[in-house]
């Protein structure tokens, strides 16, 4: 009977141990085997989808003044850090690009706690009509990949309010702080271990780089390079832009999509915009309310769109998204600028009918470094 009393507080001990090193391994594995991965394309489809936390370390440990550009693959191909500084005329000022493509602020106010522990001087946040489409409009399969791609660079500090913003569906996929914390390293382990594995056996085991993926280190648009890389700061203030979709087209493929796609494009929940029971709307209120209270200035960007586009705008068409900007101006340290009704836009500045291209980054450069200037 003693002995059997000595044995519990051992079998403690080495319970105890045991989760200690099982927490570690964890760590440890998500670190080396997983998260490299999730940039180089092998663990979802772009790499940009896993930057943001990362991005924030970065940001956190820049000793300059820091602006950051927060939003879907508009702010992606809206903002060049390096035009941006260099408009501001100031060398003590880094520009960050952190747009995701097919994003929308109900994922993106994940990283607010994050973002006001980083500390910057200052936040660019897109608010265009498509911010304001129904989550329900979204892929449920990009819902949960960016959650678990988020889940696994988050720290028990990442966690906020923004809880109580998710779906009963969606909070399913986010890591819990002791209940199931290593979920998404669980989707991710077997894919990743496999796909290491077929590196080795495939590649030269005994190279220095033989983990690196087949045909070089990360696709040229596609990924992002690993945060440890010395390509890692630029990619953050000038990510990597496609070619001009619109020089694509021949005459004939230009017209179609100028009188019949943009119409259609047009025409879509995503640019008809209703502030009632919208989940996007709320995430933004809690984005711009937090950064307020943290005294971190918040600069509203709605940015243009092709003219074609803005002429088959009906009437009344983004009153919802005019609405939208009073109410969050509202907030201490907000203001905003809305591009989409400035005429001075043409279609030589757009990518696509809703992307700027290189023309238009330069042309939106210069007025954006003059409201920073102002603003800091």
């Amino acid at each position: 009977m003693e002995q059997s009393k000595e044995s519990v507080p051992q079998l403690l001990k080495s319970l105890f141990i045991a989760l200690i090193s099982i927490i570690i391994i964890s760590q440890t594995l998500s670190q080396y085997v997983i998260q490299p991965l999730t940039f180089d394309t092998t663990l979802a489809r772009s790499g940009r989808y896993s930057i943001s936390f990362e991005a924030w370390d970065t940001i956190q440990d820049d000793e300059l003044i820091t602006v950051v550009g927060i939003g879907s693959s508009l702010t992606q191909y809206a903002l060049s850090g390096d035009c941006i500084e260099t408009g501001i005329d100031s060398y003590s000022t880094h520009v960050y690009n952190l747009g995701v493509p097919g994003s929308f602020p109900y994922l993106e106010m994940i990283q607010t706690q994050k973002a006001i522990r980083s500390n910057p001087e200052m936040i660019l946040l897109e608010i265009n009509p498509i911010s304001l489409q129904p989550v329900s409009d979204a892929s449920p399969e990009y819902i949960e990949l960016r959650i678990k791609l988020n889940s696994l660079f988050m720290t028990s500090f990442d966690y906020g309010d923004w809880q109580e913003l998710l779906r009963e569906e969606d909070s399913l996929h986010l890591d819990g702080i002791v209940l199931n914390r290593y979920g998404s390293e669980s989707t991710y382990f077997n894919e990743a271990v496999e796909d290491l594995i077929f590196r080795y056996l495939n590649q030269n085991p005994n190279g220095e780089d033989w983990w690196i993926k087949q045909g070089g280190l990360f696709h040229w648009y596609s990924s992002a390079p690993n945060p440890n890389s010395e390509d890692w700061n630029s990619y953050l203030r000038n990510p990597t832009w496609l070619p001009r979709y619109l020089d694509s087209m021949n005459e004939s493929e230009l017209e179609m999509y100028e009188t019949e796609m943009i119409p259609y494009q047009m025409n879509r929940n995503r640019y008809n915009p209703v502030l009632e029971d919208n989940l996007n709307f709320a995430a933004l209120e809690y984005i711009v309310a937090s950064f307020s209270q943290n005294k971190i200035p918040v600069l509203l960007i709605s940015y243009p769109l092709h003219p074609i586009a803005v002429s088959e705008l009906d009437n009344g068409q983004l009153n919802a998204h005019n609405e939208s900007l009073s109410v969050l101006e509202s907030y201490d340290g907000v203001e905003s600028v809305n591009y989409i009704w400035d005429e001075s836009w043409g279609a030589e500045n757009f990518y696509d009918f809703e992307h700027l291209d290189t023309l238009g980054r330069e042309k939106i450069c210069h007025s954006l470094a003059a409201s920073i200037a102002e603003f800091l």
